[in-house]
């Protein structure tokens, strides 16, 4: 049994599927890479990985009938006295309050490069995180790649008093806990598709 299939029950996926994809001008998730849509390969890609894939998106009934049987969608909804957009982590943290294994693993939608190998990659490294960290997320420079990598299920909590705070950016939640930086073997699956000109690209 591979160490990805040893953790399968200890993971759930929650695919975000939020974005206005104003950028790129039609619905990323639609849009078709070897004539598959982005949001269904990813959720193919992430079946492999987990016990329970979940679409996080406040557009259910666009998606239903390219979601592959075994995923479900959770309605995403403003918080109390706001309208959308509301920010990634809103999104993550309605998500995460479904998660009944160890480990969310979060992804984008829009990861045309994204392999079952990569993921596979990523999911041995629970193996050896330390015991003092709420999330294993992949990392820039820069920046955080905060849709492509894993949250404990204590990060619920985490989220909900972030947010009550009135804080909404991702980068600072996760510069401000701590969280283990995963390590990603090829660095192309982090490219996300959000222009017309990041299309051209593939």
């Amino acid at each position: 049994m591979s160490i990805a299939a040893s953790w399968k029950n200890r993971i759930s996926t929650i695919i975000l599927a939020g974005g206005y994809s104003t950028r790129m001008g039609k619905d990323k998730a639609l849009i078709k890479i070897e004539g598959m849509p982005l949001l269904q390969r990813t959720c193919q890609l992430a079946q492999a990985v987990a016990s329970q894939v979940s679409i996080v998106t406040p557009w259910g009934e666009r998606y239903k009938s390219i979601i592959p049987e075994g995923c479900h969608i959770i309605q995403e909804t403003p918080l109390p006295n706001e309208t959308p957009p509301h920010g990634a982590l809103v999104g993550l943290y309605q998500g995460m309050q479904q998660v009944t294994t160890d480990w969310g693993l979060a992804l984008a939608c829009d990861l045309p490069k994204l392999t079952g190998e990569e993921l596979e990659f990523w999911c041995q490294q629970l193996d050896s995180i330390a015991n003092d960290k709420v999330a294993l997320v992949a990392k820039s420079p820069e920046i955080w790649h905060p849709l492509s990598g894993f949250y404990h299920q204590q990060c619920t909590a985490l989220f909900a008093n972030y947010l009550a705070e009135g804080n909404r950016s991702f980068q600072e939640f996760l510069d401000q806990h701590p969280v283990a930086e995963l390590t990603v073997r090829d660095r192309a699956t982090l490219f996300n598709c959000n222009t017309p000109e990041d299309l051209e690209k593939l």
